[in-house]
């Protein structure tokens, strides 16, 4: 997901509930890879019914629906509402530490 997430960025999510959450393209989601037995983040692109298209910030690098195709909302976990940058973690590590 970059430039937008970094790995070792910390993520903050509210979980993904069927029927009562709504999913909205831009929006970036945590969920259960179709294939591997991994979790992904990725930005939402296109929405249907049952299912959602998804893409990565780094379209060179992604792994996405252009490699997997759409993904059941079943395998949502998470929207991501915010991130902290592990540029700024080393700054807030000491409050961690205490």
């Amino acid at each position: 997901m970059e430039p937008s997430l970094i790995d070792g960025d910390i993520v903050f999510f509210r979980k993904y509930l069927k029927n009562k959450s709504t999913l909205k393209t831009g929006q970036i989601i945590i969920f259960k890879h179709p294939i591997d037995e991994i979790h992904l983040i990725k930005r939402v692109k296109t929405i249907k019914e049952f299912s959602v298209e998804v893409f990565g910030d780094n379209k060179k690098c992604s792994t996405d629906s252009d490699f997997f195709g759409f993904i059941q909302k079943s395998k949502v976990l998470g929207i991501v509402t915010t991130s902290i940058s592990k540029k700024n973690f080393k700054t807030l590590s000491p409050f961690f530490n205490s």
